[in-house]
């Protein structure tokens, strides 16, 4: 009787043992399926930020009067370069150029070009920052519309202040125009020998009124 209960007792913990075992199975599959579903709902979800298509482009260069110069362009349809010049001497200038490189077709299939285009055109710019009418040209861009030139929108220029000269007073005096007659020549001999005894004297009268008005 005794054999027969404890194999009773036996079979009843094995059955309670392999129902328990069974459900904490159970458990920690639900567990890990929740897991999952959980990290891929968060790699779903979009990154704050990820729509974010600003572009910046920026370049440095020197004038022919060494200024120093640096530019840089930022935007996504419509690009904004802020053109910065500090020269040797005096205070430096900066102002701003707007664009909108995608109404240029060869824009879109080469950017890179187009860019190193617009570089090249910032250092040859004889009026930066001071000719509206100048503006950064991309050659590759002859035929698409003047917005996809960066033309000057705004610009701040320090200049320094102009001092006045002061005249300086001298005590010159003007020279004399007229001119001294140092010397006056006998005309009677002159006038004998160019017009003959009779017609000397007023010869020599004539030359004398020619030589006072030079005098």
């Amino acid at each position: 009787m005794r054999a027969v209960c404890s194999a009773a007792f036996l079979l009843v913990c094995f059955i309670w043992a392999t129902n328990a075992q069974a459900q904490n199975n159970s458990n920690q599959g639900n567990g890990i399926n929740h897991i999952e579903s959980t990290q891929n709902s968060r790699q779903q979800q979009p990154q704050k930020g990820s729509d974010n298509n600003i572009s910046v482009q920026k370049g440095k260069f020197t004038t022919k009067d060494k200024a120093q110069c640096s530019w840089v362009a930022r935007g996504e349809d419509k690009y904004t370069m802020t053109v910065t010049c500090k020269p040797g001497k005096g205070d430096g200038f900066t102002c701003k150029y707007t664009a909108k490189p995608a109404t240029c077709t060869e824009y879109g299939s080469n950017p890179e070009g187009y860019w190193k285009q617009i570089a090249r055109s910032v250092k040859k710019q004889k009026k930066l920052c001071a000719d509206p009418r100048a503006m950064i040209r991309a050659g590759m861009c002859k035929r698409a519309p003047l917005d996809a030139h960066f033309k000057l929108s705004e610009t701040s220029q320090a200049k320094p202040p102009k001092t006045e000269k002061t005249p300086i007073a001298t005590n010159t005096t003007p020279p004399d125009t007229k001119r001294q007659c140092t010397e006056r020549i006998d005309h009677s001999e002159v006038a004998k020998e160019k017009c003959g005894d009779s017609w000397a004297s007023l010869c020599a009268f004539l030359f004398t009124v020619i030589q006072s008005g030079d005098c």
